[in-house]
């Protein structure tokens, strides 16, 4: 009878210790996963905008294209400084497969009004960076 006792009174305590710890593991774990989440939303959000540019350089005729190449380099330094050289990839390599695509002048105008409208946030976001 005593070590039935003496079993469930170290259960208890036991149970009584661990929850917090067990309480704080599933905290962690939650905002370990909403960390996971954004950091997929960030890099998502920079193929976005890289493919963007690169349908956008497909949109300006021969004259403007060193411009925007330009543009796109100061984005692309911008991300780097800002998010690291992983990100800036992403941005870069998102950009050379939008620059293989063939966009319809009707859409260039949609895509040309996309694409600044993305580089005024990102500059607003940056601080003004370039």
């Amino acid at each position: 009878m005593k070590i039935n006792h003496l079993l469930a009174t170290t259960g208890c305590c036991f149970l009584l210790l661990a929850a917090p710890s067990m309480a704080a593991q599933e905290n962690t774990a939650s905002s370990s996963d909403a960390e996971v989440a954004a950091e997929e939303q960030l890099d998502e959000a920079l193929k976005r905008f890289g493919y963007l540019a690169g349908l956008a350089r497909g949109c300006v005729v021969d004259d403007q294209q060193g411009a925007l190449e330009r543009e796109v380099l100061d984005l692309n330094g911008s991300i780097t400084r800002l998010f690291g050289i992983d990100r800036a990839f992403l941005f870069s390599s998102a950009f050379g497969y939008g620059t293989s695509i063939e966009v319809s002048t009707d859409e260039c105008i949609e895509v040309m009004k996309n694409y600044e409208l993305r580089v005024a946030r990102h500059r607003a976001a940056a601080g003004g960076v370039k």
